[in-house]
């Protein structure tokens, strides 16, 4: 997209791989768009410009939290999506938001995305730099893979000291929101 890639200031591919496509969609018919924001979240997520095409919050109108949430998505008998035993949230594999953790793991589950995200990283043609982490490229982020997931580990435990009587995958979330202060809005469960 005029030669960058997403990042958090230029959210294109929200934009242009979420919020267009599903109104061209749509087109002029009129739409409800099921909106799934938890009532302890602090954000509205996208509403249309288009009057055709009305937001519904049914999880803040009921008043539903994370572990409400978790637990329609455990009684449902669907279960969790396999990506959350390494993920935090849902959302692309190259997404920007991403912790360091989760790039780690996206280097073990799948090499090969990891490796087109390398790529991408590498190949600009008028020679600007473009790392998915901005602190780091994700070639320097690998070669620090033992130390990140030490450091992941570490404050696994100390939120499990902490937070008692708690899930793994709540004690997980909690870890990972400490991990960093960035996050997806659209991409975010």
């Amino acid at each position: 997209f005029d030669g960058f890639l997403p990042n958090p200031q230029s959210r294109w591919c929200t934009r242009n791989l979420k919020i267009k496509p599903l109104e061209k969609f749509v087109g002029d018919d009129d739409a409800i768009s099921y909106i799934a924001i938890r009532a302890d979240e602090d954000r509205v997520g996208y509403i249309s410009t288009k009057q055709n095409i009305k937001p519904v919050f049914p999880f803040m109108k009921d008043g539903l939290v994370k572990i409400d949430i978790l637990k329609i998505i455990k009684e449902s008998g669907i279960g969790m999506p396999e990506y959350y035993s390494w993920r935090s949230r849902s959302g692309c594999y190259f997404c920007f938001f991403q912790r360091k953790v989760e790039w780690v793991r996206l280097s073990e589950i799948h090499p090969d995305l990891f490796e087109k995200a390398v790529r991408y990283e590498q190949e600009h043609a008028d020679g600007r730099k473009y790392f998915w982490n901005q602190e780091e490229s994700l070639l320097e982020l690998i070669s620090r893979k033992d130390q990140i997931i030490a450091d992941h580990q570490r404050l696994m435990k100390l939120k499990k000291k902490t937070l008692p009587n708690r899930t793994l995958i709540e004690v997980f979330d909690s870890v990972l929101d400490d991990e960093t202060e960035d996050f997806c809005f659209v991409c975010n469960l």
